[in-house]
């Protein structure tokens, strides 16, 4: 093995490491950005079931309880 068969294989091995880096970094960010979709999809959930129940609870001026709209 000569200095230039030893550089090559360093070579060779900083750029797996690199690979490997930016790899996991990719797949970090999408574990990242799958996990705070989910988040927020929840909270918009609960907001939402939330919201149901406190305007079914909600009386108009005149002390008669609101209406809650029906399917056709």
């Amino acid at each position: 093995m000569n200095a230039r068969e030893a550089g090559g294989e360093g070579l060779r091995l900083l750029s797996w490491v690199v690979g490997t880096a930016v790899s996991m970094s990719v797949i970090a960010g999408y574990v990242a950005l799958s996990a705070t979709v989910l988040a927020g999809r929840t909270l918009v959930g609960v907001a939402s079931g939330t919201w149901r129940r406190v305007s079914s609870l909600r009386v108009t001026p005149w002390g008669k309880e609101a209406e809650t709209p029906r399917a056709a």
